[in-house]
């Protein structure tokens, strides 16, 4: 029997890394491409999913990102770990994260911080 944590409405976390919506990152997972809702270190929320995975489903991320300048081949692995409710949103977190990855989103955290300051 397939397992779901399901919510209705955003609930704020307990997180280590603080969450992102700007870079909206596109990620490769598995073989479809999909955009965050907000992301970190961490892990990172999609919307647009029309699945309901269950919770802790693995799925391989092969590639990350912001713009078509900006982007690395990757072979990490997120997890499920919640489904939002009426949102078509699922939240994943990072179970390994490769240094090619790490690196990369820590690029594109500080150009995060570059856009922010242009606004």
């Amino acid at each position: 029997m397939k397992r779901f944590f399901t919510t209705a409405r955003y609930r704020e976390h307990n997180r280590k890394d603080l969450r992102h919506e700007v870079p909206k990152l596109h990620l490769m997972l598995g073989d479809r491409e999909f955009s965050t809702y907000d992301w970190s270190l961490g892990g990172f929320r999609i919307d647009d999913f029309k699945e309901r995975p269950p919770v802790g489903e693995e799925i391989r991320v092969t590639q990350i990102a912001y713009d078509t300048e900006n982007t690395v081949t990757t072979n990490s692995i997120a997890v499920v770990t919640r489904i939002l409710v009426g949102k078509n949103q699922v939240a994943f977190s990072f179970n390994k994260l490769d240094e090619e990855a790490y690196d990369f989103l820590e690029q594109a955290s500080m150009q995060r911080l570059a856009q922010l300051r242009n606004t």
